[in-house]
């Protein structure tokens, strides 16, 4: 049995005008009370109206003969058993919900598992709302969609932008790519915007809002979020029904969409009456609060940090859509940095020069590499390079298996002789190799001789002659020699 309860404040004040010997009768225009716009009437909802023994309610004229005193106190005795009038209900107390709220086995069921044995994470869960739902519910108001949504990222990921599933499922919104990509969000090497908290929340609303739109129902907008709509359809198809209760008993979902909607209604109930369900003093998260920088090309976040006055741990914390601790080279980059630091970077990052803003070098681990070997090669201690890569095993590098290696200021000398150079690639003439330290590069797909040159600040001409090549034409898995600090 299941009960569907809508919450909203209701105040109904009733006047009574009485009036005797009224020379003429205005009839008072029908009135139907209207629910608010969350309300859905059953189907067998029996609908209050005034009683009849009021009678027309009208205006006295100007020859209309006023009641006295006693006889309105005999038709209030009448009515209402008393000489004064009923005092008005009191306005429910409590929160309210702009999604339906149904009350089940199935919803109670989640009641219990939050309180019990998920009530550690979900106290957890419950402190980082505090960072994103204000964020989160504007952007749903904004997009005209109930902002108790706001509870999907809840049980979803947890309110934890680096959240990842087997699925391969990232971010507050647990996007899978295809369908990040279908939202415009960006996902490649360099960065990841399922992660991305605003950005993220925006595709999550318009990805709703086209599943209601679909559905017409929320429950199974919810269901199609989890499960996939193309599921979900086939259940409409099979039943002949668009009740998603109906759908879930008679199992045409799979079993974790028929636990998605009550875990959420159930998710809601305690979000919103904590104290209720003894979730006590839960410390919040403070709400973000940034500002917007651009990024004119690939710069390391240190750099930024410096630049901006702030820390490395409070731009990531902004930006977890960043994923090598670097902007995306080639591209102007918008960047979230605390309040404040967009007019300090303005003035301190025109200073840094371009040789200077990548902090870091890539190194493509290949055969017989060891940790402590590429440590040495380029110049920084071992527990450097495992900072910066965390989870790293120096007994199990893999060949091919991509090393951050942190240097300060300028491109580090990396000593082991680079192999020699694909087949594959155009090499008609002899290389012209100055003295000095260089690093090899093994090429990524979608490098290009240009954006090489210029995440290493160097001329594409300086790569084709340092290299031998005769055209600009490369291919991945190709290495070329890159000369630091090495004149034309």
């Amino acid at each position: 049995m299941k009960r569907t309860v809508w919450l909203f404040a209701a105040a109904p004040v009733l006047t009574v005008v009485l009036a005797a010997g009224c020379a003429k009768k205005q009839p008072a225009a029908d009135a139907e009370p209207v629910p608010p716009a969350s309300v859905t009437a059953e189907p067998d909802a029996v609908t209050e109206t005034f009683p009849d023994s009021l009678g027309d309610l009208s205006q006295p004229s100007d020859s209309a003969t006023v009641a006295t005193t006693d006889e309105v106190s005999d038709e209030l005795q009448q009515m209402f058993g008393g000489s004064e009038l009923p005092e008005p209900e009191p306005e429910p107390e409590g929160p309210t919900w702009d999604i339906p709220i149904t009350i089940n086995d199935a919803v109670e069921r989640w009641l219990e598992y939050f309180q019990t044995d998920g009530r550690e994470n979900f106290a957890i869960y419950l402190s980082r709302a505090g960072r994103y739902e204000p964020m989160m519910r504007a952007i749903f108001r904004d997009a005209g969609l109930p902002e108790d949504l706001v509870y999907l990222s809840l049980i979803e990921s947890g309110f934890s932008p680096r959240a990842y599933s087997r699925a391969r499922a990232v971010g507050l919104w647990q996007f899978i790519s295809s369908t990040g990509r279908l939202y415009d969000l960006q996902i490649s090497y360099w960065v990841d915007q399922r992660r991305d908290p605003i950005l993220a929340t925006k595709a999550a609303a318009a990805h709703l809002g086209d599943l209601f739109d679909e559905f017409g129902s929320w429950y199974l907008a919810a269901a199609a979020y989890n499960g996939g709509p193309s599921r979900v359809r086939r259940g409409i198809s099979r039943t002949g029904s668009d009740d998603f209760w109906t759908l879930s008993r008679r199992r045409y979902l799979r079993r974790e969409t028929r636990n998605y909607v009550p875990k959420l209604i159930a998710a809601a109930l305690i979000a919103k009456q904590p104290e209720h369900y003894s979730f006590i003093n839960i410390p919040q998260a403070e709400p973000m609060a940034y500002e917007i920088v651009q990024v004119p090309d690939a710069t390391s976040l240190d750099v930024i940090a410096d630049a901006a006055g702030t820390s490395i741990s409070a731009l990531v914390e902004l930006n977890p859509q960043i994923l090598r601790g670097v902007t995306p080279p080639g591209q102007r980059y918008s960047l979230r940095v605390p309040p404040g630091g967009s007019h300090l970077f303005a003035l301190n990052y025109a200073k840094v020069p371009a040789s200077e803003r990548v902090t870091w070098v890539q190194h493509v681990v290949r055969r017989g590499d060891t940790l402590s070997e590429i440590a040495a090669a380029y110049g920084v201690s071992v527990s450097a390079v495992r900072a910066a890569n965390k989870g790293v095993n120096a007994r199990r590098l893999r060949i091919g298996q991509r090393l951050i290696i942190p240097r300060a200021g300028k491109l580090p000398r990396y000593a082991s002789a680079p192999r020699t150079v694909s087949r594959s690639t155009t090499r008609t003439v002899q290389p012209q190799r100055p003295d000095g330290p260089y690093i090899t590069y093994r090429i990524q797909r979608g490098d290009s001789l240009w954006v090489i040159a210029q995440r290493y600040d160097v001329s594409a001409r300086d790569l084709m002659r340092w290299n031998g090549l005769s055209t600009s034409r490369i291919y991945p898995g190709d290495e070329v020699r890159i000369y630091v600090d090495s004149s034309p």
